[in-house]
């Protein structure tokens, strides 16, 4: 369990060469800290101290701590940082009083010089500090600043996951829908909803406690419509959060097909550089790669497998084929690729693996690739035969780029990811809560329909209660923890 009691610190800006490095602190003892980091103080040696040792250095620091001239919050203050009676860098030193800060505590930011060692020494300094003069300091856990934050009150929970989702936006779509749900968009959507379930249930209930004043609204029918617009509601937010959590996380594009039908070519062509190795030879490709592109303003992850066949040439293709099976199971499209310049029979076996996995595959597109080849009659003739025709298909020629931009614009379409104005981010937990959210307004139409108005109240209950979930108005510290851990140290 962490203890929020302690001040933390931790280096916030990323690692490596650079003009400027921010150490972070947050807590009681920020101030104190800062004070000593500004100017030589006593330093406790590496041995165990005697209790007199100790008594004497922190009697040394608080009466410098006590003769420090108060600092001003907001103000840029030029000063040296001390480890000890050693320099160490020098730089500028912030202050923001809380609650008037990120975190809701007090906070210093020490803004120094960039690079690897400097950085270090400065966090060094401001660790050394713990235990002198009562000073509590310890490293901060990845998201700790951030998770300060949202107990401090100076966010929701929206607002803070929000925050991992723009410094990770894979695109200016991706970081625009964060940058809503930072501003309170997707919190705004759900108070507004769960402001409109408990006027609801205030209703409801209340035809339980006076039902000769208010029955009417149930008699009337009044509740069943107002509750269908409830679920009205509640799917329009399942839609936007399922187009925040595909320029979230991003679209699953996988290159399936037998060997050799151009998959690592595409590839190739999509990403705008040679990632994949391209030969004439079947079978090249021997394990998944992937490869971050960004299609219409949404973040996709094309990922080129292993050719699929029923009789594979060894046992190192058949574990590719074990693995672009595995990749095919998490594809939000399936990119089906058939070489149209020869005899392509095996492209049933490739379908086949495929409907092994999906039954039915409706996120399946089939490319016809090398065109710029004269067509082969019996690939032609198949292409146009059951089971491939009931697919749309795609002519490409990565040789002559025929067909790309075409294919480009089908991948967006078939998505089904449109970024427009009131999107916002979203990730997988809040979808799952409001569609439990949805399947307990269901259960409550069919409590309602029955006549059995304290089981609709009470579905009505749940369903806010997954709601405050999204917004970390009902939580646990293993939720938190969860979702905290994936944020950088210094966040």
């Amino acid at each position: 369990m962490l203890d929020f009691t302690d001040s933390i610190a931790a280096i916030a800006t990323p690692p490596g060469r650079g003009g400027i490095a921010i150490v972070r602190i947050s807590g009681t003892d920020a101030l104190k800290i800062a004070t000593l980091m500004m100017r030589a103080h006593p330093l406790m040696a590496p041995e165990n101290p005697s209790t007199e040792e100790q008594d004497a250095v922190n009697s040394q620091a608080q009466a410098l701590l006590d003769a420090a001239p108060a600092l001003k919050p907001r103000y840029a203050h030029y000063t040296p940082f001390y480890h000890g009676a050693t320099v160490v860098d020098e730089g500028v030193m912030l202050y923001f009083k809380g609650p008037h800060s990120y975190t809701g505590e007090d906070v210093i930011e020490l803004q120094g010089h960039g690079g690897n060692v400097a950085p270090q020494q400065v966090l060094s300094a401001v660790l050394a500090l713990n235990k002198i003069a009562g000073i509590r300091v310890r490293m901060a856990e990845p998201g700790e600043f951030t998770r300060r934050a949202f107990l401090n009150g100076k966010m929701d929970l929206t607002a803070a996951e929000a925050v991992e989702d723009l410094i990770s936006a894979g695109s200016d779509s991706a970081a625009k829908a964060a940058l809503a749900s930072l501003n309170g968009a997707f919190a705004q959507r759900v108070r507004e909803l769960n402001e409109e379930l408990t006027q609801f249930r205030v209703r409801l209930e209340a035809c339980l406690d006076f039902p000769e004043e208010h029955e009417d609204f149930f008699d009337s029918g009044s509740a069943r419509q107002v509750l269908a617009h409830l679920q009205e509601l509640t799917a329009k937010a399942q839609s936007i959060a399922q187009h925040g959590v595909k320029l979230n996380e991003g679209a699953r594009i996988v290159l399936a097909g037998q060997p050799n039908a151009g998959k690592s070519s595409l590839l190739n062509a999509l990403a705008g550089s040679e990632r994949a190795i391209v030969t004439n030879i079947p079978g090249t490709t021997r394990d998944v790669l992937t490869v971050n592109i960004e299609i219409g303003g949404i973040p996709v992850t094309i990922t080129d497998t292993a050719g699929l066949r029923d009789q594979p040439s060894d046992e190192i293709e058949a574990i590719g084929i074990k693995r672009a099976l595995a990749e095919l199971k998490q594809a939000d499209l399936i990119l089906l690729m058939i070489d149209s310049s020869k005899p392509s029979l095996d492209a049933l076996e490739a379908l086949g693996h495929i409907k092994k996995i999906f039954d039915n595959p409706q996120n399946l597109l089939v490319i016809k690739s090398k065109v710029d080849l004269p067509a082969d009659a019996e690939t032609a003739k198949l292409l146009q035969s059951e089971p491939l025709n009931q697919y749309p298909q795609i002519d490409s020629s990565t040789k002559s780029e025929h067909g790309l931009d075409e294919l480009r614009r089908k991948l967006h379409e078939l998505l089904g990811v449109m970024p427009t104005e009131g999107v916002f981010s979203a990730r997988r937990r809040h979808l799952q809560e409001l569609t439990a959210c949805a399947a307990a307004l269901a259960r409550a139409v069919d409590m309602l329909d029955l006549g059995d108005l304290v089981l609709a109240a009470r579905e009505i209950t749940v369903a806010q209660e997954h709601l405050g979930t999204i917004t970390g108005k009902v939580t646990s510290d293993d939720i938190l923890g969860i979702i905290f851990s994936t944020f950088c140290i210094g966040k």
